[in-house]
């Protein structure tokens, strides 16, 4: 009996520790590959689904992938061939920031504008101009307290165009600032953001002295989002195994630095390091299956999902999706918001208004493309406070105010204010005579 409930507990615990051992490798989705096989792309989660686009391969087909069904579909086509970028979701939205536009090796064309694709409705949107001396691709992109922080990047594609620029977009108020440089220039690498600091980790100095694909950077720099001030790791820090194209990701409270490329022809790394901020130090995580560079991965659930890339240096493309820890991904469906207002606003002459916009009925937030006012008193209104190309976060109220620039009574207009691409929320404004 002794020995039966010592051979009993001895197999329950291997079972514990061979399960618990098991989760700590990447596990080969047994999925449908209807997706274009893709590398310098962006893979990103938005609400229920996962979404694929850009890159080298038929960039501007978007593929959407349905882990409820293992089923994937294609959504609108992109405006133009992002490539080499990290998108980002935001709001229930997905933001381009900081892409090439065109796919002309070795001299690509940083994109002129924010882009923004709504999953719920499936449209892309062409957003504010980035300022024209801050225009790059390659760059790392994070969301902050809703703001964007775009760092690093290369303004001439792959021909020696590094710089270590960066700057902050906030859409709520469609407002652009650049900030103190980052220590190192890179290109080639996403950033993170752990703890209230960003790190800017892997990459590479394209078209420098160590030619297309190098020298590739070790040291590790991190921006104190409190203190607003940059700084670079201890050597001991470094990233251990340097490379650019690979995939970050914040998982368990590490940063994890998934595959990538180097400088000699080969195959693409399957190498996975992760940095644990408080205690300083690197470890190893199990190998990819496939090696893989140039794409991004998806935290969701308790796993890390990540597919396409290139398995060699350079061009190359493949499908692979593969999962590490717990395919067990979670997320709401992204459903579209509707913006309100009052249907009518009385001005008396010479007056300003504000005037309440208001989104809801769904979770996800609202752009404005365009704002217009029309009518036989146009004329007699003026936007003092303008919402155009600004994003109404979804269930918040944001104003715009208006004045009357006249003391000609019983004039009217009508404000239309068009967002999401083509809907329009219409208010009349009213001039009359102070009492």
């Amino acid at each position: 009996m002794k020995n039966d409930l010592f051979l009993l507990s001895t197999i329950c615990i291997i079972s514990f520790f061979n399960s618990a051992y098991a989760q700590d490798y990447w596990i080969n989705k047994n999925e449908s590959e209807n997706y274009v096989a893709r590398h310098e792309c962006s893979f990103v989660q938005s609400g229920n689904k996962f979404i694929m686009f850009g890159g080298r391969e038929q960039a501007k087909r978007l593929d959407i992938y349905d882990y409820s069904s293992n089923t994937w579909s294609q959504g609108t086509e992109a405006p133009i061939e992002f490539n080499h970028f990290q998108a980002t979701e935001y709001d229930g939205l997905v933001w381009i920031i900081g892409a090439f536009k065109t796919n002309n090796f070795p001299n690509e064309i940083p994109a002129d504008h924010i882009y923004i694709y709504n999953p719920s409705l499936n449209i892309w949107m062409e957003g504010p101009m980035i300022p024209p001396k801050r225009r790059r691709g390659g760059a790392g992109l994070v969301t902050y307290k809703d703001k964007f922080y775009l760092v690093g990047g290369n303004t001439k594609g792959h021909n020696g165009g590094y710089i270590p620029w960066f700057d902050v977009y906030d859409p709520l108020n469609n407002n652009w600032k650049q900030l103190k440089d980052a220590p190192i220039s890179r290109d080639h690498f996403s950033a993170a953001i752990i703890d209230d600091n960003i790190y800017a980790i892997s990459g590479r100095k394209s078209g420098g002295p160590g030619g297309t694909f190098g020298p590739l950077i070790s040291q590790v720099d991190v921006y104190d989002l409190k203190k607003g001030k940059w700084s670079t790791l201890n050597k001991k820090q470094n990233l251990p195994t340097p490379r650019a194209g690979a995939s970050i990701i914040v998982f368990e409270n590490e940063l994890f630095v998934i595959g990538g490329e180097g400088t000699t022809r080969g195959p693409a790394f399957k190498k996975v390091e992760a940095y644990k901020p408080s205690t300083n130090s690197w470890s190893n995580k199990s190998d990819l299956n496939f090696p893989r560079h140039g794409t991004q991965a998806i935290v969701s659930g308790k796993g890390i999902y990540i597919a396409g890339g290139s398995p060699v240096q350079a061009g190359g493309r493949q499908h692979h999706m593969e999962v590490y820890k717990k395919d067990e991904p979670k997320g709401d469906t992204i459903r579209a918001s509707t913006l309100s207002a009052v249907k009518e606003v009385i001005f008396n002459p010479n007056k300003t208004r504000d005037i309440s916009i208001t989104s809801s009925g769904g979770n996800a937030g609202n752009f404005i493309t365009n704002i217009a006012i029309i009518g036989d008193g146009s004329s007699n209104f003026v936007i003092k406070k303008t919402l155009l190309n600004h994003l109404i976060k979804s269930k918040t109220t944001q104003e715009i105010t208006m004045l009357a620039n006249t003391s000609t009574v019983q004039k009217t207009a009508n404000l239309i204010i068009t967002y999401d691409d083509g809907k329009n929320l219409n208010i009349k404004l009213k001039l009359i005579p102070s009492n």
